[in-house]
């Protein structure tokens, strides 16, 4: 036998004989399914959070939600393998990193997606008897608002399970808001919203809640007798969305009347109000126009007076007869909802 074969013959027999050898791998534990959730919630953040569409700002908020929740999880099975936990809760254990982990690969960030991401979570911890009375929040609204230029009450509602044990409290930007109403499904608070400078970008304001694990009923005759709980603490990322669709700037080719020569001339556009209207006057002789347009969220769109078709938000109409130029934006909610 060629010596060369030989090598390649004992090299394989060795190969075999190391892998018999190793320790076959343990059993997985849930602490390692919750770390690679963990880490598909905090790139949904990362990456969601840049993004300029009702689907990322839930997307974001949900998977800022799922923190705590995977917290609560890994404290109520810590040091346990997967297949110790009953097989519904291993379903909804594989359910929650699954849907974290679809969401993650998603573009477009659908919502059920994310509603799903907190369903599988929301009902794993109704498993967990150490975890049935965490208080667990799911939604809340608004999601998005306008960035007031006065300063502004805001009402935010929060849904949930087992939410009202001892005095929730919910702060915005760091000021406390008054709790209006309170039950075990949801919180009413009202905020105080300062008047915010229009910096025409996405931004997000820190809604920060406190709750506490809800008690028996015999718990508040031991209450003097213990030590205050610690609180569950969330974070809400609550989207500010600048005042305006976006900023127009148009040029106008025109005609001078000396021998054809022709002329480019700025014409003054500015902002436009979602849901708004902004007409402009073109100047005399006009004969071409071009009407840039940058979008809140960054996108840009080129519109002339040869060729204008209606934008995810905005939508340009450029007569030259009349020397008139409209520019009607979507109301917020509408062009929110486009892809």
């Amino acid at each position: 036998m060629d010596r060369r074969c030989l090598g390649w013959l004992v090299l394989a027999c060795a190969s075999v004989a190391a892998a018999g050898d190793a320790e076959a791998p343990g059993p997985r534990s849930v602490a390692s399914v919750l770390e690679e959730t963990h880490a598909a919630a905090m790139d949904i953040i990362r990456d969601a959070g840049t993004q300029f569409s009702i689907g990322a700002f839930i997307a974001r908020q949900n998977a800022e939600l799922l923190v705590p929740q995977l917290a609560a999880v890994a404290a109520a099975t810590d040091g346990k393998a997967v297949g110790e936990l009953n097989d519904v809760q291993q379903s909804f254990l594989n359910g929650t990193m699954n849907a974290a982990d679809d969401m993650r690969r998603s573009e477009r960030y659908p919502r059920k997606k994310a509603t799903a991401m907190l369903a599988q979570s929301d009902a794993l911890l109704s498993t967990l008897s150490a975890t049935y009375r965490y208080p667990r929040v799911l939604d809340f609204s608004p999601r998005y608002i306008v960035a007031p230029a006065h300063a502004t009450p805001l009402d935010i509602v929060i849904a949930g399970h087992a939410l009202d044990a001892r005095a929730p409290a919910l702060s915005l930007q760091g000021s406390p808001c008054e709790l209006r109403d309170t039950s075990a499904d949801q919180l009413r608070f009202r905020c105080q919203l300062p008047p915010i400078a229009d910096t025409h970008a996405l931004g997000y304001l820190t809604l920060a809640l406190a709750t506490y694990p809800s008690r028996p009923w015999w718990g508040v005759l031991v209450d003097w007798m213990q030590a205050a709980p610690t609180p569950i603490r969330y974070t809400l990322a609550l989207a500010l969305v600048p005042r305006t669709v976006g900023g127009f700037d148009a040029t106008a080719r025109v005609n001078t009347g000396d021998d054809g020569l022709e002329a480019s001339v700025i014409v003054p556009v500015g902002e436009v109000d979602w849901g708004g209207t902004r007409n402009v006057a073109l100047p005399e002789g006009a004969i071409f126009v071009i009407l840039h347009g940058r979008q809140a969220d960054g996108r840009v769109y080129e519109d002339t007076s040869s060729e204008a078709a209606p934008h995810p938000w905005y939508a340009a109409t450029i007569d030259m007869k009349a020397r008139r130029m409209a520019i009607r934006a979507r109301a917020l909610d509408e062009a929110l909802a486009q892809p």
